[in-house]
């Protein structure tokens, strides 16, 4: 496996301030000590930015809100920690709650200054609170970046926001840094001795999520400046046009011999395709392994009995990695299903910790969150009897899971987080600290539904576009009726309580019925203040979800997989869609293959890879246009470094749709789409017709 360097830092920056004299008050640590960057420390990461009423919080009994708290990196269970207020605004008690793990509300708007005292001496964090604003008002961004002149380094930061607005910028050094920021917005160059973290946010009616960089002091050479600056929130570069397979693991491969050796045999499949990504629902030994009935899910693998052992009937760790060195061969990334939020109940932590006579029940009961302990009943999604919540304010779960982690980075390309919301944002930050910092290729992909645009800005470089998937739902169920054969598929009704089908449509609030529903949702990213550096993962379907073509049709399908590849985002497909399948997560149709479908999206893959105006970095924009139905929809996509730009031309309903533009477009060989242009210079679409336009 290709892998940088590793690249751990210790920062030993000394701060001599009142603050630090009063850790020192009464006897307790050293009021000067090293503190370490990173490797080995338990300084609690970045300064945090919240809102009064919200606050760092750990929501239990919440299932749709995402949880966050204070904690030791690190940590060690059996240490001593304890956290106390050192600064706060004039009228505030807000206080931390007690135990090495905290909540805390900030009660008044300002900054606040908070003391983690630790076995490796006191650490300090800012967390600054703005005050409390109206949900509904759009989100402001910021970008961040810096110019390094003769002995200054310059920061410079973009801000907007949707609407009216004016945002103004605050700017923060990294608490385990030298305060090394001037009043006017410099640093000297030579206060730079090590990496240096500087954070801005954005504010108007209601605060960014905040962006970084990493002003680094640079290796001598003459003709470099002396502090290189480096961006750690952006995705590796690999990452950021590729396009995405999941594959259901004990399904897809030959079903008479299921095992990684079958998958890698299968994988001349991804590579025909253009595939750059393979993402492997969970094969760690699990309740639901093989045999699984379809009324349970499947073998779905989401329920972990074993975090450190694969399922032995897929095979061992080394044909697992003998899989990931296959896939890295046709240059194929392998991302990691990483299940940390629950057990399974027959993982043996969850039966010590319900057995009062095991003799490890004391330790392992508050491994679990749990509603009523006395009736044996956890915290739990969905109603789900088999997949107990972890207990984060846990030092021991947090630590083990750590482990977790770190095995198992060491053999894949990324990590896609399962139910990431339901496990604290610093654990997150922690997590994305301790990974892209030591490889910076390291790739992380997070399951938030709805998703929250917190999991960006130095947590996860790619989200799962709920949004969009929700918009392109309820698209096809406008248009199911008006399959091209006149009927639809009966979907599965195995597991009615799948993860999506448990969540608040995400798309509330956009007119869904009409198909350029999907620009809005692509603009409800910018209106929710995702970052600048977010990708997103655009899907049809997933292992949660129906089969699109069985809900909606052959038509619905091929516009919405359309819709994925010529939009703004990463494309993904799920094992099947391109072939025709149409169970949730029935076995790969191997040898019956949709022909015409698969020719189909292998020229979507195609034509998305080599144009430039359909990649991340090509605008999306809004063209004028009519049509004779409200399935059809037209946008253009325009790359900068190119000059290049196509206009896109959907139609999710039956037949074939009339769309008259309002610009000129290439009037031969459309880039897909065949016989588009018809006499009277309309645009005759039956699912795409990509053509070549340059705006006048």
């Amino acid at each position: 496996m290709d892998r940088r360097p590793s690249r751990r830092r210790i920062h030993e920056a000394t701060r001599e301030s009142d603050r630090r004299r009063l850790l020192a008050d009464g006897g307790e640590p050293d009021p000067d000590p090293a503190l370490e960057r990173d490797d080995g420390s338990h300084h609690p990461g970045p300064p945090r930015f919240v809102t009064v009423g919200e606050g760092i919080v750990d929501p239990n009994g919440n299932e749709m809100e995402t949880r966050d708290d204070l904690a030791p990196r690190n940590p060690d269970g059996d240490a001593d920690y304890r956290w106390r207020v050192l600064e706060s605004p004039e009228g505030s008690s807000a206080v931390p709650t007690d135990g090495p793990i905290a909540e805390f509300e900030p009660d008044v708007p300002g900054e606040y200054a908070l003391a983690l005292e630790a076995p490796d001496g006191p650490h300090e964090v800012t967390v600054r609170a703005f005050p409390e604003a109206d949900e509904g008002e759009p989100r402001p961004r910021v970008e961040l970046d810096a110019t390094v002149e003769d002995d200054r380094v310059r920061l410079s930061a973009d801000a907007s926001v949707v609407g009216d607005g004016d945002p103004s910028v605050e700017y923060y050094v990294d608490d385990r840094d030298a305060d090394v920021l001037e009043s006017d917005g410099t640093i000297p160059v030579d206060a730079i001795d090590d990496p240096v973290r500087v954070y801005a946010v954005a504010v108007d009616e209601r605060h960014s999520v905040p962006d970084a960089i990493e002003l680094v002091p640079a290796d001598g050479a003459a003709d470099e400046p002396s502090v290189r600056v480096d961006h750690p929130f952006e995705p590796p570069e690999w990452a950021v046009d590729a396009v995405v397979y999941e594959i259901f693991t004990r399904r897809f491969p030959d079903q008479d011999d299921p095992t990684f050796e079958t998958i890698a045999e299968r994988l001349d499949h991804l590579e025909a395709l253009g595939i750059d990504v393979l993402w492997l629902t969970p094969f760690l030994e699990a309740k639901s392994g093989f045999g699984t009935p379809a009324e349970r899910g499947g073998p779905h693998g989401y329920n972990t009995t074993d975090y450190f052992g694969v399922d032995p009937d897929l095979g061992t760790t080394a044909d697992f990695e003998a899989l990931v060195e296959a896939c890295h061969d046709r240059d194929i990334r392998v991302v990691f299903d990483l299940v940390i939020n629950h057990t399974a109940d027959a993982h043996p932590f969850y039966e010590a910790a319900v057995d009062e006579d095991h003799p490890d029940h004391e330790r392992y009961r508050d491994w679990y969150r749990w509603e009523d302990f006395d009736e044996r009943e956890p915290d739990r999604y969905f109603g789900w009897d088999d997949i107990p919540n972890l207990n984060y304010a846990n030092l021991d779960v947090r630590e083990y899971l750590l482990e977790v982690v770190d095995f198992w980075a060491e053999k894949v390309d990324g990590f896609r987080a399962d139910v990431a919301w339901g496990v604290p944002l610093s654990f997150w930050t922690e997590v994305s600290d301790r990974l892209t910092g030591t490889d910076s290729e390291f790739f992380l992909l997070d399951e938030t539904l709805p998703s929250d645009v917190e999991m960006g800005g130095g947590r996860f470089h790619t989200h799962h576009d709920d949004v969009l998937h929700d918009t392109l739902e309820a698209i096809g169920a406008s248009v199911a009726g008006d399959a091209e054969d006149g009927t639809v598929t009966e979907a599965d009704d195995e597991e009615e309580d799948a993860v999506a089908d448990e969540f608040t449509d995400s798309a509330a609030g956009i007119d869904t019925t009409s198909a350029d529903a999907i620009l809005e949702a692509v603009d409800d990213r910018r209106r929710r203040g995702a970052h600048p550096d977010s990708e997103w993962l655009l899907y049809v379907e997933n292992h949660d979800t129906d089969r699109y073509l069985a809900e909606y049709g052959r038509d619905a399908q091929r516009a919405a997989g359309a819709a994925t590849f010529t939009l703004p985002g990463s494309p993904m497909l799920y094992y099947g869609q391109e072939t025709g399948l149409t169970g949730r997560r029935d076995p790969m149709n191997w040898g019956a293959f949709d022909a015409d479908l698969l020719e189909y999206y292998r020229r979507l893959i195609d034509l998305r890879k080599s144009h430039p105006a359909l990649q991340s970095a090509a605008d999306l924009e809004r063209v004028a246009y009519e049509a004779d139905t409200d399935a059809a929809v037209a946008f253009a996509r325009a790359d900068p470094a190119s000059g290049r730009r196509v206009v896109v031309a959907l139609h999710f309903g039956a037949g074939t749709a009339t769309v008259e533009l309002d610009e000129s477009a290439a009037e031969t060989d459309p880039l897909i789409g065949v016989d588009a242009l018809a006499s009277d210079g309309t645009l005759a679409v039956d699912s795409v017709v990509v053509l070549e336009g340059d705006g006048s």
